[in-house]
């Protein structure tokens, strides 16, 4: 038996179930995001987006397991149980949002859950395009944590940078105070 073959032996149930779905969720995300299918088939729309939060629903807790299963440094296994949050937080939360009618805030949590689902392989193309990492025992460590940091916090920036710059907060700022009235 190889050495990758025995390093993943105690998840090998697991990490099947936790790989076939968290692909389906990367590829179903995908067509997500596109508005022309939005906009012209609606069923299937949601029909995908409901597969989208069904394999996260089971990939995400599945992936904690494999992380428990397999021996992993304690940072490691927590950087997955967070990744894995934030996954199914964001997910709950887009879900909560469209079942509410609340459109506009489903996709920004839809955005938001994204990122978390990309971690792993943002990881991965890390590791493969900066060999160095793997010179640095606990390099690892860190691209996983500093990729789950990214996954919380660029998705709000990118949603929110429009109103942060200065012209658009002037305008934001405006249109709060009503039509401006000028007096001879």
């Amino acid at each position: 038996m190889s050495p990758i073959a025995q390093h993943y032996a105690p998840a090998k149930w697991y990490l099947p179930v936790h790989a076939v779905f968290g692909i389906l969720a990367m590829g179903l995300a995908a067509f997500q995001f596109s508005n022309r299918l939005r906009a012209r088939y609606l069923r299937i729309h949601r029909l995908l987006g409901y597969a989208y939060v069904t394999s996260v629903f089971i990939s995400a807790p599945v992936a904690v397991l494999v992380a428990l299963k397999i021996p992993k440094p304690f940072s490691v296994v927590t950087a997955n149980c967070m990744q894995s949050l934030g996954w199914v937080v964001t997910t709950a939360i887009a879900l909560y949002c469209v079942r509410s009618g609340n459109i506009a805030q489903h996709r920004r949590w839809m955005i938001r859950s994204y990122p978390f689902a990309m971690v792993f392989t943002v990881g991965r193309a890390v590791a493969v395009f900066v060999p160095a990492v793997s010179l640095i025992p606990t390099a690892g460590d860190a691209v996983f944590w500093l990729a789950i940091v990214l996954a919380a916090f660029l998705p709000s920036i990118f949603l929110d940078w429009p109103a942060m710059l200065p012209r658009n907060a002037a305008r934001a700022g405006t249109a709060a105070a009503g039509p401006t009235i000028l007096v001879p």
